[in-house]
């Protein structure tokens, strides 16, 4: 998942769908991404049009 890091959002986010994530919620410029399939959750802030930071998260936190 760090690989999307400094990668534009826009095409990222087709990325992540390919990978079986969906966006679950969003504070601001931080999207939470769950992937039903494995339990992983990913915390994706986003800056400048990029993706600035991606943190794997305990499933629980999505």
């Amino acid at each position: 998942m760090t690989a999307f890091e400094g990668a534009r959002a826009g095409q990222a986010e087709g990325g992540l769908m390919a990978l079986g994530y969906e966006p679950i919620r969003s504070e601001g410029l931080t999207t939470y991404w769950f992937n039903r399939d494995s339990g992983a959750c990913a915390r994706i802030t986003t800056a400048d049009g990029r993706y600035s930071d991606v943190t794997m998260l305990p499933s629980a936190d999505c």
